[in-house]
C-alpha cells in the first residue's frame, strides 16, 4: 500500500520518528488551527488526542501549568523529561522510566487542582480523562504519515527546549495582526502568562486591548529571537492575515520549509482552507491612541499596517 506520496508501507518507523515533531504555535487566535489543518491535509499526524481547535491536549495537561512552569521554566532536565513523556505516550509507545512516571502522575494531579487557565478549566476529571486517553493512544501507523507533531499554542514558550530535545525538529509561529488580537475575546494567554513579559495582569475590562497589544509585541518578539537563534530551517514565521490573502503562496512557503512536495490533488484541498474571516480589521472600529509608538513600530516591522 502506497499513500499519496508512493510511499511504500513497509517503510521503517524511523522515518516517520525522524521526520518531526513539526511543532505549531502563537499567541491563541492567531490561525494555529489552520496550519494544523494545513499539516494534516499535507499528511502530518498531529495527534490523538485534540480538541475542537485541534490543540495537542497531552501537550497541555504535562506543559501548560502555570505554577509548575515558572518554577520549571529554567530547568532543562525536567522540561526534557516532560518532552520524553509525550514522545513516548504519543508515538513511540514505550515504557517510561520512574522519573518520567512521577512527572506524569504530578502532572495529572496539579492539572487536576488548578487547572490550565484562570479560569480553572481542566481541573478534576478533565486531568484524568487526559492522562487515560495519553495511556490508552495507539502508535501511529508510520506508513500512512509524512511525519508527525503537534499545534499547542503555548508551546511558544519553549521553542529552545524542543529544539534540543528533538534533533529534527521543525516549528511554525504564526501571527495575526496585532491589533486585532488586542480587541480579540481569546485572552488566556495574557492571563495566564502575562506575567513571564513584566506585563501587569489587567485589573479590568478596559484594561486588556493595551496589556494584550504589549503581550503580543514581547511574545511574539521573544520567539522571533528563539527562531533566529535555531535557525531559519527550524523557524517559519506565517502571517495569518496574508495567508488568508494569498493561499498560494503561504502554502509554497510551508512545503518548502518542510522540504515536501504535495501531489496536485493534495495541494487543492489544502488551499481551500485559509479563508478570510469578518475579524480582520476590527481594530479600525476601536481608538487606538492608547497603544505606545514602540509598539506599534514593532507591528509595523512585521509587515502590518494601520
Amino acid at each position: 500500500m502506497k499513500n499519496s506520496y508512493g510511499m511504500n508501507a513497509d517503510n521503517s518507523f524511523n522515518r516517520f520518528l525522524n521526520a518531526g515533531p513539526v511543532v505549531v504555535g502563537g499567541i491563541g487566535g492567531s490561525g494555529t488551527r489552520v496550519i494544523t489543518q494545513i499539516l494534516s491535509g499535507l499528511g502530518y499526524y498531529m495527534g490523538g488526542d485534540l480538541n475542537e481547535s485541534v490543540d495537542c491536549l497531552g501537550y497541555t495537561l504535562l506543559f501548560k501549568r502555570k505554577k509548575w512552569f515558572l518554577n520549571n521554566r529554567f530547568n532543562k532536565g525536567e522540561i526534557s523529561r516532560g518532552l520524553s513523556v509525550l514522545k513516548k505516550l504519543m508515538i513511540t509507545r514505550e515504557y517510561l522510566s520512574i522519573p518520567e512516571l512521577f512527572f506524569f502522575l504530578l502532572a495529572i494531579k496539579s492539572m487536576a487542582l488548578h487547572g490550565h487557565n484562570h479560569m480553572g478549566h481542566g481541573k478534576g476529571s478533565w486531568a484524568f480523562n487526559r492522562g487515560m486517553a495519553l495511556m490508552k493512544m495507539q502508535k501511529p501507523a508510520a506508513e500512512k504519515f509524512l511525519g508527525w507533531g503537534w499545534k499547542e499554542p503555548n508551546s511558544h514558550l519553549l521553542i529552545e527546549d524542543i529544539n534540543s530535545f528533538y534533533p529534527e525538529f521543525k516549528y511554525i509561529h504564526t501571527i495575526r495582526h496585532g491589533l486585532d488580537m488586542a480587541f480579540s475575546k481569546n485572552q488566556q494567554q495574557l492571563l495566564i502568562w502575562c506575567s513571564l513579559f513584566g506585563i501587569p495582569t489587567p485589573s479590568d475590562e478596559k484594561e486588556i486591548p493595551h496589556a494584550s497589544f504589549r503581550y503580543w509585541v514581547e511574545a511574539n518578539r521573544s520567539a522571533i529571537e528563539k527562531g533566529n537563534k535555531i535557525g531559519t530551517d527550524k523557524f517559519l514565521l506565517v502571517n495569518f492575515d496574508d495567508l488568508c490573502r494569498k493561499p498560494s503562496e503561504g502554502i509554497f512557503k510551508i512545503t518548502s520549509f518542510l522540504g515536501i512536495n504535495p501531489p496536485p490533488d493534495t495541494l487543492n484541498k489544502v488551499l481551500e482552507l485559509p479563508k478570510e474571516i469578518d475579524s480582520m480589521g476590527r481594530f479600525h472600529q476601536f481608538d487606538l491612541s492608547q497603544f505606545s509608538k514602540d509598539d506599534l513600530r514593532f507591528l509595523g516591522e512585521l509587515g502590518f499596517s494601520i
